[in-house]
């Protein structure tokens, strides 16, 4: 039997994958919690389970961060990050933190359960192929309308630089926060640093 964990700060997520997974006759979903810091605590206390499948966005503690703090007591914790919104950039930093996989949210139910079943047999690092993801979220009007907002700068300011209006500017910043899944720009900043979007 392989015992999985389920870490989504969408309710309806964690019971509907919950669901899904236990019709399958060789898995058990021994815990669904609704953040990384939960996961944690069940973990150090009860053990860790064979695979846990884990959304990478969650506020507080992200799915990186989750992976990063697990390892210390659980150096081969089996984890399976999943993604709204695939990124080349997060594959990548999924490799370097040794997780088992990185998958869109939107794979197919049969490639998620088999991913689980080979994470659990301690297989090959798991990953969509690169043409399914995205190299960047943003258009390059945004990156640049976010590189300014990091640098302090209004929506005026925006504007006027690249010839704009500032009502635009806005238009830009709200989808630049839809988009990272942000809800304002401080947070979007930050995770286009996170995503390697913007650079120190």
């Amino acid at each position: 039997m392989i015992t999985i964990m389920i870490v989504d700060d969408h309710p309806l997520v964690r019971e509907g994958m919950a669901s899904m997974l236990e019709n399958e006759n060789d898995f058990s979903v021994v815990a669904s919690v609704p953040s990384g810091a939960e996961a944690v605590a069940y973990i150090r206390e009860k053990g860790a389970p064979d695979v846990v499948v884990s959304d990478i966005r969650m506020p507080g503690m992200d799915g990186f961060e989750t992976l990063a703090k697990l390892q210390r007591t659980h150096p081969d914790i089996r984890m399976l990050m999943l993604a709204g919104m695939p990124l080349k950039v997060e594959e990548e930093r999924a490799r370097e933190f040794r997780a088992r996989g990185y998958l869109p949210k939107s794979i197919d139910w049969e490639r998620l359960v088999a991913a689980i079943r080979l994470a659990a047999r301690k297989g090959d690092f798991i990953a969509e192929s690169f043409d399914e993801v995205k190299t960047g979220p943003l258009s390059p009007r945004e990156t640049e309308v976010v590189r300014y907002i990091s640098q302090g700068k209004t929506h005026e300011e925006i504007g006027i630089i690249l010839g704009i209006s500032s009502e635009t500017v806005r238009s830009h910043t709200k989808s630049i926060q839809r988009k990272l899944d942000c809800t304002n720009s401080a947070s979007a900043v930050t995770r286009a640093f996170e995503l390697g979007i913007l650079r120190a």
